[in-house]
């Protein structure tokens, strides 16, 4: 996960492009590398053929965000009030979730990890990942 606020970082610092696919003011973007500022709820849609994508949410917001199937899909919310992803399949999808309020859907294969608050790990029912 430290990869992921890494790239964030840089993402940040050589930003091109602001608001998310989904018009957010509040969401800071460089392609589908997105950090929400934390003045509202936080909705991001990454594009596709737009690489791997990443999330950043906000502490004390809340955090939408829908990847897409061919790129890797890494959320940060586990200070967020709560959490709803959409992995699309990938085959690659790290969520890190508040302890309760957070839905994982699409979640396939080795790579679909969920933590749930510091020490939790995700309920898996089929291909929807939750925390209680």
């Amino acid at each position: 996960m430290s990869s992921i606020v890494i790239r964030l970082a840089i993402a940040l610092t050589a930003l091109s492009a602001c608001g998310s696919d989904s018009g957010n003011v509040n969401t800071v973007c460089n392609g589908n590398l997105c950090v929400c500022d934390g003045t509202g709820g936080c909705s991001n849609e990454c594009a596709a053929a737009g690489g791997p994508c990443h999330a950043q949410c906000a502490a004390g917001q809340s955090c939408d965000t829908t990847c897409i199937g061919e790129a890797e899909c890494h959320v940060e919310c586990m200070q967020s009030t709560s959490c709803n992803v959409d992995c699309a399949n990938s085959a690659e999808c790290h969520v890190t979730c508040p302890t309760t309020g957070c839905k994982v859907d699409n979640c396939v294969g080795a790579q679909c990890i969920v933590a749930c608050g510091v020490n939790g790990t995700g309920t898996h029912s089929g291909t929807t990942v939750t925390c209680p």
